[in-house]
């Protein structure tokens, strides 16, 4: 598989299906590759990842857009984490 992204240009964290994280400092991230949200408030979330649950806390959280792909979150973001499935 890795033979077939490289030969394509394709980034080998995507081709994997890895959820990527993009921050913009402590007030917003990206976050693509992800399956499912599990929880909102504006304190917290915590989303499916392939692999993982990803969890999100902070203030004022807002999930800015999202799609079947990728979402976007602003907020205060003071913590995240990862839980192993």
């Amino acid at each position: 598989m890795n033979g077939l992204a490289e030969s394509l240009g394709l980034p080998l964290d995507a081709s994997r299906g890895e959820t990527i994280l993009t921050f913009v400092g402590r007030s917003m991230v990206r976050i693509e590759n992800y399956r499912s949200i599990l929880v909102y408030s504006d304190t917290y979330l915590k989303i499916q990842a392939g692999k993982y649950r990803l969890s999100i806390d902070g203030r004022n959280l807002r999930i800015r857009y999202y799609d079947k792909d990728e979402m976007e979150i602003t907020g205060n973001i003071d913590a995240i984490g990862f839980d192993e499935r």
